[in-house]
């Protein structure tokens, strides 16, 4: 396995023989690359045919990325490809209902915390905003 960072133009696929043929709406993933970048490398073969992650290849070409960082597998013929596309789609997990209130939880708790920050910024603000004007009348 290596790490590398190539052109974009360079990854190859055939859409036909992908297993997944609706890549879904893209927006969402497309935000979070923006927001945050690429969590994960795309997965190619040493010539650089896509494997793994087609939604986040066409999501980063959409927002004009020129280079992307890539693992590349060396598969032992067409059914370790396949293998390889299936395994990152299949094997994940997703939350439960217990972690996502959990994540809801602690978001608020520090949205609420950022709020509470702004308001004593405001509030330290304008009492030196006061000191000043008492100062200079």
């Amino acid at each position: 396995m290596k790490l590398e960072i190539v052109d974009i133009e360079l990854i190859k696929y055939s859409s036909r023989r992908r297993i997944r043929k609706d890549l879904g709406d893209l927006s969402a993933l497309k935000e979070s690359i923006q927001k945050y970048g690429l969590f994960y490398p795309l997965i190619v073969t040493p010539d650089l045919e896509l494997l793994a992650g087609q939604r986040r290849l066409e999501s980063i070409k959409a927002l004009g990325w020129e280079k992307v960082p890539v693992i590349i597998l060396n598969p032992k013929g067409n059914l370790q490809k396949l293998e390889i596309e299936v395994e990152e789609n299949i094997v994940r997990k997703d939350f439960t209902q217990e972690e996502i209130e959990e994540m809801v939880r602690r978001k608020q708790s520090l949205l609420q915390k950022n709020i509470f920050k702004k308001i004593w910024y405001l509030i330290k603000e304008l009492i030196r905003w006061i000191k000043e004007k008492l100062k200079s009348s």
